[in-house]
């Protein structure tokens, strides 16, 4: 099991994400690429620990979001 604590994401920007998300905003995107193009998770330097995230759609990407970060 991965020991590393989960990245916080603040509840009213996840929010935000996922209104723009069912608005269609991100045409042509995956979930998980449009979650990490949002967030700018290009920025941090361990991406070994996003691994799959960009490649996720649907349910898929919501676990792994989930299981990758705090949203609080």
């Amino acid at each position: 099991m991965d020991s590393r604590p989960r990245l916080e994401i603040e509840n009213a920007a996840y929010n935000e994400f996922l209104g723009l998300w069912n608005q269609g905003t991100f045409k042509k995107q995956r979930l998980g690429q449009a979650f990490y193009n949002y967030f700018h998770l290009h920025r941090l330097t361990d991406q070994a620990f996003l691994f799959g995230l960009y490649e996720a759609d649907g349910e898929k990407a919501l676990v792994a979001i989930s299981r990758l970060f705090q949203i609080r």
